[in-house]
């Protein structure tokens, strides 16, 4: 009796696994559906343009840091290393295409 009930217990999990990978597939995976992403090429001919040196030095001076080094770009934004206005050496992130101040992390 105990051996019919694992049995069937180990039966019903084995379903219910195979029913959960099969709700996991995605609903587009038919292929006369348009893809609206770029593709490879198109994603590379896109050019935006960034900002010059000195509009990220005046967005700095705005909010009263001090520029130390050079604007260098790290994975999509500039880091700049500063002294903020309490006299800190910070990393300022500034938006490498409006030149807006996205915000400070310490050394």
């Amino acid at each position: 009796m105990l051996n019919k009930k694992i049995l069937l217990t180990a039966a019903a999990l084995v379903l219910s696994g195979l029913a959960g990978s099969a709700s996991a597939a995605p609903w587009d995976h038919r292929y006369d559906r348009f893809d609206h992403r770029p593709g490879p090429v198109a994603r590379h001919e896109f050019h935006r343009p960034t900002v010059e040196r000195v509009r990220i030095y005046d967005t700095l001076r705005f909010r009263h840091y001090r520029g130390i080094g050079d604007p260098y770009f790290v994975r999509g934004h500039y880091v700049v290393r500063t002294v903020n206005p309490f006299g800190r050496t910070v990393f300022v992130e500034v938006n490498p295409y409006t030149g807006a101040f996205i915000g400070e992390f310490r050394i």
